[in-house]
């Protein structure tokens, strides 16, 4: 099932339930007779499937009536209505008794062969729980496939509500955690779909209208307007690559009405019945595990109509929508849909005459752009189909099919490069000089409410921003005064949220307000205890401040009032030691400094007096390898290097295990050109300021599966 199958949302309303009620153009009230067969005219009988008279088999060409009296005469040509089971409609060929039994043989026949003038308007709400009509109440709910629901039937007016295996009724909608949706091989890979929670709630009212004319059906309308709610996570795990597409779809749940109306006193019998499918379609290629899940609620409609032989369709939809993308595999190129939805179809004399679809549906792609890159997406949208064919209504009338979709809203969507991050989104480099704009971002830091701060080092300034790159605050001007600056480089926000900066053209360290006010400043050109040469990184943590002094090859600390503490390190390559410190780092939790060694091409870890612990790295361009890690900075539980002349950052273990690396030279989405400094947020989320490219790029992980709730229920993240 492709874009047909997968979106295919049938929801094919058309008519009535228990309350149906219809009535002739001519004779509204007309008489419902009891006897087991009648003449309503000169060529229609109908039989009423009680009494002395009930069909034993209705095999299209013949039917067998059991008699408990002689039989009616029943002239050739005559049309022959009957409303047992789902109801039957034939012209009448020819007819002979046998041992009992009354045989006609017959063609088919149509309800316009039956009713030359006549109208009916009827409308129902369907609905599953307590909108089923009592259904729920008087038996339950069966567990049965829904084709052995829909072959037992009901009687005329009543409920039949089926449902498979794990799924149950539960107050007006269907509880569908904890299924299985789909087990075993497909596409040459063991594959498990699974919705570990959900819940769907929909009961439409159902419109039809129907107009016979001396020229057959002039007019037949059918439409299905209502609320519908739905609340699912799905799981999907491929133990290995899946070779081909897959496709499939089953229904979860059913329920049946059959009702009676007349047009004329000829009884029109009409089986409705309510389905909600679940299904998913996943491209070859998969592997790994795939978790999201999406929540819509809105007024919905779907409907059809034809007036003297002219068809239209109208679907409308003001859902809301919020969608969660947890848990995305390593796959490379691939794309994987999944949907479920209500179908509502109505059978006129156990033939299916029209059918409405309409429901929501999940999908997420990956698909190559160029290599390394990859183009993805992650979207809900919902789509609705409406599909007439004649049926035993009237042989002259067109089919119709119809198919759209209403609405689609993207939820994330742009280029990434490798199996664990997502490029989010970027900003800095958009318009001209001015509030937003970068010339050369040098340094990033994030403060406790997730706001982001830029040191724009040609423009002498500090731009504060939203964590998605909305303009809030800027700050400072070329000079050497308070609040001013010469050539700014990497920037700090300790946990009260003081901003700390350093002034690298003014040998000094600068303190402000979150919102940009002077405090305090520290430092001067020299070698002495609190003086610096060219520095470069700075970070505050657990109530201190470190500074790498990039000439005097040395890390100094001090109070956060900019006291001097004390100092360690001098020049070369041995443990301890430093060829051009850059960026540096505390480590939540332990407490220990991180210090991207530039020219010797590694990051050493210290105690926070500056006892050597570890180092790792070395030049190069393979994994762990670096070529000048400019700035380091730890969070969520890993290490993140901006390595400058590999145009990357690369995301090393806790204990610094390499881990994965993202980036390539260029201008590109996810390209870099010279990164200068890396932060990363509380959710993973890893922004890099790509300096030469003017822009700040932003990257979401894809490997963490979402947090639960209280309730355990996944959680969305927020921003």
């Amino acid at each position: 099932m492709r874009a047909t199958a997968r979106i295919a949302y049938l929801f094919a309303l058309l008519a009535g339930g228990a309350a149906l009620a219809g009535c002739g153009a001519d004779s509204p009230t007309e008489p419902r007779s009891t006897k087991p067969f009648t003449m309503v005219s000169d060529r229609v009988y109908v039989v009423s499937g009680r009494g002395p008279l009930s069909l034993v088999e209705d095999a299209d060409s013949i039917l067998i009536f059991d008699m408990s009296i002689g039989a009616p005469v029943i002239q050739p040509g005559v049309i022959i209505v009957g409303t047992s089971g789902g109801g039957y409609i034939r012209r009448v060929r020819s007819t002979r008794t046998e041992k009992g039994r009354l045989y006609v043989t017959a063609s088919p026949a149509f309800l316009t062969d039956a009713v030359r003038i006549g109208e009916m308007d009827a409308s129902v709400t369907l609905g599953f729980g307590s909108s089923a009509g009592g259904a729920a109440e008087r038996g339950g709910t069966e567990r049965s496939d829904l084709a052995q629901a829909v072959a037992r039937g009901g009687a005329e007016g009543s409920d039949l509500v089926q449902a498979v295996r794990g799924v149950s009724v539960a107050g007006d909608g269907l509880d569908l955690s904890g299924i299985t949706l789909f087990s075993g091989d497909a596409g040459g890979s063991a594959l498990s779909v699974t919705i570990p929670q959900g819940r769907i709630e929909f009961s439409p009212t159902v419109n039809v209208f129907l107009r016979t004319g001396l020229i057959g059906m002039s007019a037949f309308h059918a439409t299905a307007e209502g609320e519908l709610s739905l609340t699912c996570d799905v799981a999907v795990e491929a133990a290995g690559q899946l070779n081909d597409d897959y496709d499939y779809e089953a229904p979860i749940a059913s329920m049946r009405r059959t009702v009676i109306t007349y047009i004329a006193s000829v009884p029109v019998v009409e089986v409705v019945t309510m389905s909600f499918v679940a299904g998913f379609s996943i491209t070859s290629g998969f592997s790994g595990t795939y978790e999201a899940g999406v929540e819509t609620a809105g007024h919905i409609q779907c409907g059809m109509q034809n007036n003297h032989r002219i068809w239209s369709s109208a679907l409308s939809a003001s859902p809301g929508f919020e969608s969660h993308l947890f848990h995305y595999g390593s796959e490379e190129q691939t794309r994987i849909g999944f949907f479920i939805y209500p179908r509502i179809t109505i059978d006129f004399y156990g033939v299916q005459s029209a059918m409405l679809s309409f429901g929501p549906f999940l999908g997420f792609s990956k698909l190559y752009k160029g290599y390394p890159v990859l183009e993805w997406e992650f979207w809900a949208d919902v789509s609705g189909a409406t599909v007439f064919d004649r049926g035993a209504l009237d042989p002259r009338a067109r089919m119709f099919h119809d198919e759209r979709r209403c609405c689609k809203v993207t939820f994330d969507s742009g280029p990434f490069r490798t199996e664990s991050y997502l490029l989010i989104r970027q900003w800095g480099n958009e318009g001209g000089p001015g509030d937003g704009y970068l010339s050369y971002p040098k340094g990033i830091a994030l403060d406790p409410g997730g706001n982001l701060y830029v040191t724009d080092n040609w423009d002498n300034c500090v731009q504060r921003f939203t964590s998605d790159g909305t303009f809030l605050l800027r700050w400072g001007e070329a000079g050497s005064g308070e609040g001013q600056f010469d050539s700014p480089e990497k920037i700090a926000v300790d946990e009260d949220g003081y901003v700390y900066v350093v002034d690298g053209g003014n040998r000094r360290v600068q303190k402000f307000t979150p919102d940009g006010v002077f405090i305090a400043t520290w430092g001067s050109d020299g070698t002495a205890d609190g003086e610096f040469r060219a520095p470069v990184g700075i970070a505050a943590a657990g109530g201190f401040v470190y500074v790498t002094d990039g000439q005097n090859n040395r890390v100094q600390k001090f109070t956060t009032n900019g006291d001097f503490i004390g100092a360690w390190g001098t020049q070369g390559s041995g443990e301890g030691q430093f060829d051009g410190p850059a960026g540096i780092a505390v480590v939540p939790g332990d407490g220990s400094v991180l210090v991207a060694d530039c020219h010797n091409n590694r990051i050493q870890r210290f105690s926070q007096d500056g006892v050597y612990i570890a180092s790792w790295g070395g030049y190069g361009t393979g994994d762990g390898r670096f070529d000048c890690p400019i700035d380091v900075t730890a969070g969520a539980g890993a290490i993140f290097v901006a390595d400058f002349g590999n145009d990357r950052f690369v995301r090393f273990n806790a204990d610094g295990s390499f881990s994965t690396k993202l980036g390539t030279s260029g201008t590109g989405d996810g390209q870099f050109d010279h990164p200068e400094a890396v932060a990363v947020d509380q959710h993973g989320d890893v922004y890099v300021a790509d300096s030469r490219n003017r822009r700040i790029q932003e990257f979401a992980p894809i490997h963490v599966a979402g947090a639960r709730d209280g309730a355990g229920r996944r959680a969305p993240r927020t921003r």
